[in-house]
């Protein structure tokens, strides 16, 4: 994975050193940075910089040709604005415009990039063969890119200039490319609905919710999940005998937890889901929160807009 997380000049964590701490989160990768799969490539975007980490299939010489690539910002031939090429907007949607949203939806992984303008000149530093000190490996898959982005640039979703190149050694034509946006879930978050809350600290509501298995989850997953295992903490919302909506804990390490929400089809744009993550996100005090989903999951991404999450950025992932 490229970079180690920096703070900023007032202490705090760049939106781009977020995005590599949820990266690491949701993609859980091995002891050098690499992706367990299926993803060849993952690309993250933020206002003020760029991620990416690589397959642990990947030979090493191209593991570190994408990362170049991925994480440091095109040369500005003269007469062109930074802007025209450090970002590009996908065919079919207009510059600034966000191209989809996410859905109510748990994501295996998130996906997504950040769209706009950059300004002003990129600093950049590349550590080819980082030291891993806590396994006392090196690795050249590590590199950190900071460059001065908008905001607004990193919220709406185009494609980094590097991404067609990556996908070129990667496979060309024979690449998939997905992204989405994340988000960053900050303790405490509020929305008021006209429900009673069920949650897994609450015995009693574990014992109303196990003979309830939500529609798409498999017997032995819910067990797990209402059992207090993987998934867990969650909230969910019961209506008429049913599992209306639930947020549970799709990822969760030392680092973070990545939030996973599903909605019932019928009980869809009622605010069930935001009100499940609001409960979600006070019950992992200490830890960061995620939010991340895919470009096309307008349902999700609303979610997002009503708990008013703080947007990190997107991902782009490339898969062969």
């Amino acid at each position: 994975m490229t970079g180690v997380p920096t703070t900023s000049t007032t202490g705090d964590p760049s939106d781009a050193d977020l995005l590599q701490i949820e990266l690491g989160v949701i993609w859980r990768l091995d002891e050098q940075g690499r992706l367990p799969g299926p993803e060849s490539m993952v690309i993250g975007v933020a206002a003020d910089g760029l991620i990416a980490a690589v397959s642990h299939t990947l030979p090493t010489p191209l593991a570190q040709t994408l990362l170049t690539l991925a994480t440091t910002p095109t040369p500005r031939p003269p007469g062109k604005a930074a802007s025209e090429t450090a970002l590009v907007t996908p065919p079919g949607t207009a510059p600034g415009a966000t191209p989809g949203a996410a859905s109510e939806t748990v994501p295996e992984t998130a996906s997504g990039a950040a769209s706009g303008t950059a300004v002003g000149s990129a600093s950049t530093t590349v550590s080819g063969a980082a030291t891993d000190t806590t396994h006392g490996m090196t690795t050249s898959t590590r590199a950190s890119t900071r460059a001065s982005r908008t905001a607004s640039g990193a919220a709406s979703g185009a494609m980094p200039g590097a991404l067609e190149a990556c996908r070129a050694l990667l496979g060309g034509d024979s690449v998939t490319v997905s992204g989405g946006p994340s988000y960053l879930v900050t303790p405490p978050v509020r929305y008021d609905a006209p429900v009673d809350m069920l949650r897994s600290d609450e015995p009693a509501h574990t014992a109303l919710v196990h003979p309830l298995r939500a529609e798409g989850w498999d017997p032995d997953e819910w067990d797990e999940l209402v059992g207090g295992g993987e998934g867990a903490p969650w909230a969910m919302i019961v209506e008429n005998g049913e599992v209306a909506a639930l947020c549970h804990t799709a990822r969760l390490t030392p680092a973070g937890a990545e939030a996973g929400t599903w909605t019932s089809p019928a009980c869809r744009g009622r605010g069930y889901a935001a009100a499940a993550t609001a409960v979600w996100a006070g019950m992992l005090p200490g830890i960061r929160l995620f939010y991340s989903t895919s470009a096309d999951n307008h349902s999700s991404q609303r979610v997002a807009r009503r708990l008013g999450l703080r947007p990190l950025g997107w991902f782009w992932k490339l898969t062969a």
